[in-house]
């Protein structure tokens, strides 16, 4: 086994409460299948056997069985449920499995939707024998419907990533958040003197799928104080290819590393580079490689921390873990599927007189149909019901969604047990979950939630 696989489903959907409140982030459903479904599918297809969920211990159970008894995944799976009331990031997550980790590990987040085939990133690791090799995507070009949700309300935009690659766009030699920034962009000479051709790419989004060596993780056993991994771990393993190894300590003959007892002085003087595992012919390989010698790269040839990406050039690629990046995603899902094997209008629907379902929709299991209905672009979920003359384009339906007749909705999300009354006319708009919507009612780009529940994108 050269990987194993670690699925980081813990998250709370920080950027999209109003769809969570009531849904799991991993459960919500994307292609009317739940999201983690996506990530856990494509390690099944690169071939892994088994696969790591890291979830919060009051969703385990449901993830499990709607990985197993919904989508029949045939993976076997380790659920490890973390407590409900602890804040952890994905570092800490990742340490808390430490005694699982015997192999390098891949780690993805729930929260990708993407058919990128694996052997292209571990290609990459392989060639290179990289500490760090990380998937990136350009920025996710939005269509008009998707950037027209909630396009009036009061928004933060997302912080953009700088991202400095060597001269073959393989390395990584920068990595900075821009809000971790002051002014401006700060790059050290050294780096310079060893890289003069740095290219700076700004449009770029971290796809939160990252392959590591093992010893990487037990260097955060040691190093406590990371707590997330692209935040925190990834921008330091960029910094420490450039820093002087010291001389390896023996990792071995150190004191208990355990999340409970407090390092000692003696591990709190360990370099980062005593963790690696390099043998001596590793390091020899590596110092005679021709990529080296053609560079005259030192830090190439002697640094044992290494970082490099594949960066998608074709296929779908997106992270749906804020509002607009959740309806794209189903878009781009609806564009994939259309056209293939896959029945998107499940065989069980019920329909009254004549419907029009357009080539890029969905209808799930149980639905009801009235009488001159049109869907276009859309997903509908389980067992909805949808009333005569009833007009749904490029929206979301989540499951049991009661709308009665003569209701239009566009550019919408409709989350599970809604109820929009007669005549309605919906436009850009969220529609939270068991929200009624009274008869005649118009919305145009509103979020219709509880009071206590937050939007934030």
């Amino acid at each position: 086994m050269e990987f194993q696989a670690v699925v980081m489903a813990a998250g709370r959907g920080s950027r999209m409460t109003d769809l969570t409140a009531s849904i799991p982030k991993p459960l919500l459903p994307i292609g009317n299948r739940p999201m983690i479904w996506y990530p856990v599918n494509m390690l099944e297809t690169a071939g892994f056997q088994e696969v790591i969920i890291i979830a919060l211990e009051s969703t385990s159970h449901d993830i499990r069985q709607a990985l197993t008894a919904m989508c029949d995944v045939k993976v076997s799976l380790d659920i490890v449920g973390i407590p409900d009331d602890v804040d952890w990031g994905t570092a800490d997550s990742l340490r808390h499995i430490k005694d699982k980790i015997q192999t390098d590990v891949l780690v993805v987040s729930c929260d990708l939707v993407c058919n990128v085939p694996l052997h292209q990133l571990a290609d990459i690791h392989r060639m290179h024998n990289a500490t760090l090799t990380m998937l990136m995507a350009d920025l996710p070009q939005q269509t008009t419907d998707s950037a027209a949700m909630l396009k009036s309300k009061k928004v933060g935009s997302e912080q953009r990533d700088f991202v400095g690659l060597d001269e073959d766009g393989r390395r990584v030699v920068i990595m900075a958040s821009e809000a971790d920034l002051d002014d401006a962009l700060t790059v050290r000479l050294s780096l310079l003197r060893r890289h003069p051709c740095v290219r700076i790419k700004t449009k770029l989004q971290d796809a939160h799928l990252f392959l590591l060596k093992k010893w990487v993780v037990d260097y955060l056993q040691h190093n406590r104080s990371v707590s997330t991994i692209k935040g925190e771990l990834v921008p330091s393993l960029v910094r420490k290819q450039f820093s002087r190894q010291r001389k390896a300590a023996d990792v071995s003959k150190t004191a208990d590393l355990s999340m409970v007892s407090p390092p000692s002085a003696k591990e709190e003087n360990l370099d980062i580079h005593s963790f690696s595992e390099e043998d001596e012919l590793t390091v020899l390989s590596r110092s005679l490689s021709s990529a080296a010698e053609q560079k005259g790269d030192t830090t190439l040839r002697n640094s044992s921390v290494q970082c490099y990406t594949h960066i998608v050039t074709e296929g779908m690629c997106i992270r749906a873990n804020t509002l607009p990046s959740y309806v794209e995603a189903n878009k781009q899902i609806l564009h994939e599927l259309a056209g293939g094997e896959e029945l998107l209008v499940h065989p069980s629907i019920t329909t009254k007189g004549k419907y029009q379902i357009g080539p890029e929709c969905m209808v799930g299991e149980g639905a009801g149909l009235g009488d001159k209905v049109t869907l276009k672009k859309s997903i509908i979920g389980k067992h909805c019901t949808i009333g005569d003359r009833v007009k749904i384009t490029n929206s979301v339906i989540m499951n049991h969604v009661t709308i009665k007749d003569g209701s239009v909705l566009q550019g919408c999300v409709v989350c599970d047990n809604a109820h929009v009354g007669d005549q309605c006319e919906l436009k850009d708009s969220l529609v939270g979950s068991s929200q009624n919507i009274p008869s005649k009612a118009k919305y145009s780009n509103e979020v219709i939630v509880n009071d206590e529940q937050l939007l934030e994108v």
